[in-house]
């Protein structure tokens, strides 16, 4: 790998541990604040954006997801791999969890039997003391794999059995819901497995040396390759996030002091990074193979045939069998985790104002998705999405020709980085039995939409820019992402029409 993911000292768990419990008078107000905060709705971004442009400074910076020049948005620390021994019977079942584990054994996914060690063994866990961010951030790595593991294990063996999903488990225990809930409210985040606790906070370095650059998941649902390089994948694709935000910054305040060679470099280099990210994504999802081994543990609980009305979080501490109050208790809805979740499509959508080509709701952020982001994503988001709009970033650079021929070519590579998405989501074999619904559909066709939206908006940014103007090799690559912009457009205007999916057209594959 070329570039290599930022290094960070290493504390023992025991170390971070005790350092966690004598935060606990100190972060007992803290934590009171941030509860009271996630019941009410609000998610501390309330605040107007800062009136410079380029400048961002992260709401939490002692969060282990913040968002720096530095670091995009990869995590503070590296994940803190194994837990303190105060969470030995957790560690225990979440090594004995995967379906094929590393020693080459099955594990307890493999058999239908994990619910019922969950229910048997897992301690209902004194989380109250954890104030220290890397155990913060582990634990919701790890109660969220477990709440996802434990709901949906039993859809995952149907789909195995019978290529369909059955029904999950509408009760998550309380020695999984009050531990997830209590982490969850600190660390202002949803009670339930996202995008970065899945992928950007789940890899451990394999090489200790200091050039070392090879890692794998520290958690996983399935244990097979598949799974391995979609994590990996991101992972890698995110060590790419830092040019992006250093580009994102400049080129707003490029626009806010009209300063059009700032701009024009920013959008370069924002251009180039998201190429970087689409040649990894490319590698890394065309050698993941299947990807229904394990997608369905990432599936939410929101418009999902598996959940017919959500899921209750149970609160009342019990031992051995779990059973749910006799009062009733508010059913759960959460989105999961995809492709579309990953913050980059959200940063490029925001800038770019994008989500103002769809306003039926597409995908990444007009249905909501960046309200469970971690704390610093949504806030920095905000601050993107508020400047853009501001100072109008693409009508802006349609004003130069040279600036709106970097335009193109940074739209160019949005619609790779979608598209790639949207082909995956279409033609993933473990959609395949969902063709048949018409919320799928639908959701299918807005996606479709958006994709197709992009591709419009390259070919009349394309249009709208005086060729005459242009270098011939500025002039060459503006022609070249205008004519696979129109190869989408075509192709996904005909599917529209089909009553019936289709096969794509090879000459749809422009990326």
């Amino acid at each position: 790998m070329a570039a290599m993911l930022p290094r960070a000292r290493v504390l023992g768990t025991a170390s971070l541990l005790n350092r966690s419990k004598r935060g606990l008078a100190t972060g007992a107000a803290k934590h009171q604040a941030a509860l009271a905060s996630s019941i009410s709705g609000a998610d501390g971004l309330a605040q107007p954006p800062s009136k410079s442009a380029d400048t961002w400074t992260n709401v939490e910076p002692g969060s282990e997801f913040t968002v720096t020049r530095e670091t995009g948005f990869l995590p503070r620390h590296e994940p803190l791999a194994v837990l303190p021994s105060y969470f030995e019977k957790l560690e225990e079942l979440l090594d004995e969890m995967p379906i094929h584990k590393g020693d080459g054994t099955h594990g307890l996914l493999h058999s239908g039997r994990f619910g019922e060690r969950i229910e048997r063994e897992l301690p209902l866990y004194d989380v109250d003391f954890v104030f220290d961010s890397r155990i913060l951030a582990a634990l919701y790595r790890d109660y969220a794999f477990l709440a996802s593991a434990y709901l949906l294990e039993p859809c995952d063996i149907q789909f195995r059995l019978a290529r369909n999903y059955g029904l999950a488990r509408r009760i998550l225990p309380a020695n999984i819901a009050r531990p997830l809930q209590t982490i969850a409210a600190r660390l202002r985040a949803q009670p339930f497995l996202e995008h970065s606790s899945f992928t950007l906070y789940n890899y451990r370095r394999t090489d200790a040396s200091a050039s070392g650059d090879t890692i794998e998941p520290i958690r996983r649902f399935s244990g097979c390759d598949a799974e391995r390089s979609y994590i990996t994948g991101h992972v890698a694709a995110a060590r790419f996030t830092d040019r992006m935000v250093q580009a994102a910054l400049e080129l707003l305040g490029g626009a806010r002091a009209d300063d059009r060679g700032r701009f024009d470099r920013a959008m370069q280099r924002y251009a180039g990074a998201m190429r970087e990210v689409n040649g990894v994504l490319s590698r890394a999802l065309t050698n993941s193979g299947e990807y229904a081994s394990f997608r369905t543990y990432l599936s939410g609980t929101k418009s999902q045939p598996m959940f017919s009305a959500g899921v209750i979080y149970e609160s009342a501490p019990c031992a051995g069998a779990h059973v749910a109050s006799a009062l009733p208790a508010p059913q759960h809805q959460f989105f999961g985790v995809a492709q579309s979740s990953n913050p980059i499509a959200s940063l490029s959508t925001h800038l770019f104002q994008l989500s103002q080509l769809s306003p039926q709701g597409a995908l990444p952020c007009a249905d909501g998705i960046d309200h469970l982001r971690p704390q610093n994503f949504r806030a920095f988001l905000t601050h993107i999405a508020a400047h853009s709009s501001t100072d109008r970033v693409q009508s802006y650079a349609l004003r130069s020709p040279a600036s709106s021929a970097h335009y193109v070519a940074a739209l160019d590579q949005v619609l790779a980085y979608r598209f790639r998405q949207w082909a995956n989501l279409r033609d993933s074999v473990h959609l395949h039995t969902l063709r048949a619904s018409p919320a799928f559909r639908n959701y299918l066709d807005v996606q479709t939409r958006h994709i197709r939206d992009i591709a419009e908006l390259v070919l009349r940014s394309r249009a709208n820019t005086d060729r005459e103007m242009l270098a011939p090799a500025q002039r060459a690559a503006t022609d070249a992402a205008a004519h696979r912009a129109e190869i989408v457009r075509r192709s996904l205007s005909r599917i529209l029409e089909d009553a019936e999916p289709a096969q794509l057209p090879t000459s749809m594959i422009a990326y």
